[in-house]
């Protein structure tokens, strides 16, 4: 237990360097949608290099990963109809959406790798430090993402903080709680949140970052070089064993 202390305060503090990176200066809008196309590239890769081999590898529950894009889909066109038809197709608000959305995304991977590091660290401990490298290899990029979208969308600072801080604390929450009912854990109950976090990256990818990172006219190539290097990132990741 005193090893998986140590490895969640890392895991903390990753989160917390990545999450004060974009508050640290003013940031141009046309450099904030830089940051949002490398965050897609970094939600795109985390599909495709980690979490669906991952589902693949845990016997299926792909039906999940539907499930996991349909909930995000259901939530922002239950939630923000309305104040569209209010609002307008050139609300000023939609940004609030995409910061929502990226939000629900990252906790639920977030929980899920919490999860996977417990249930390492309760079974094996070499198998637990590989999910601790795995986690930290991809924290900081992943909560410097969601920071920018946070600030892209301008919610106020004590809302982001407060949003960020909850990001941060989902990995160290799921592996003490995995770690502490282990007995009750299998390998096949990890496809089910694997799967809907899959579902719910996908969406907030295409759905929500591309089109926010590409709506920029005469900055499309800068968003496209940006959104490869995301890629580029997390496929590296990959072949590091991550």
């Amino acid at each position: 237990m005193d090893r998986l202390a140590e490895y969640i305060s890392v895991i903390f503090l990753f989160a917390a360097v990545g999450s004060a990176l974009p508050f640290v200066r003013e940031w141009k809008s046309d450099v904030l949608h830089l940051f949002v196309a490398f965050g897609a590239g970094v939600f795109l890769g985390a599909v495709f290099f980690h979490l669906l081999p991952d589902v693949k590898n845990s016997n299926g529950a792909f039906a999940f990963v539907l499930a996991g894009f349909l909930v995000i889909l259901i939530f922002e066109q239950l939630t923000f109809r309305h104040h569209d038809e209010d609002c307008g197709p050139d609300c000023p608000h939609r940004h609030d959406v995409v910061g929502l959305a990226a939000f629900l995304g990252l906790i639920i991977h977030s929980l899920t790798a919490g999860v996977a590091l417990g249930v390492g660290m309760a079974g094996n401990s070499m198998l637990g430090f590989v999910m601790f490298l795995a986690i930290i290899g991809h924290k900081s990029v992943e909560a410097f993402s969601l920071a920018t979208v946070l600030k892209l969308s301008d919610f106020p600072i004590k809302r982001s903080v407060n949003l960020l801080a909850v990001y941060a604390l989902m990995t160290p929450l799921g592996a003490v709680a995995a770690y502490l009912m282990m007995e009750r854990m299998n390998h096949a109950s990890m496809g089910i949140p694997t799967s809907l976090a899959a579902g719910t990256f996908l969406y907030v990818a295409t759905m929500d970052l591309l089109p926010e990172a590409f709506h920029v006219k005469g900055r499309r190539l800068g968003s496209v070089v940006s959104m490869l290097l995301g890629l580029a990132a997390m496929y590296a990741i990959s072949l590091a064993g991550a």
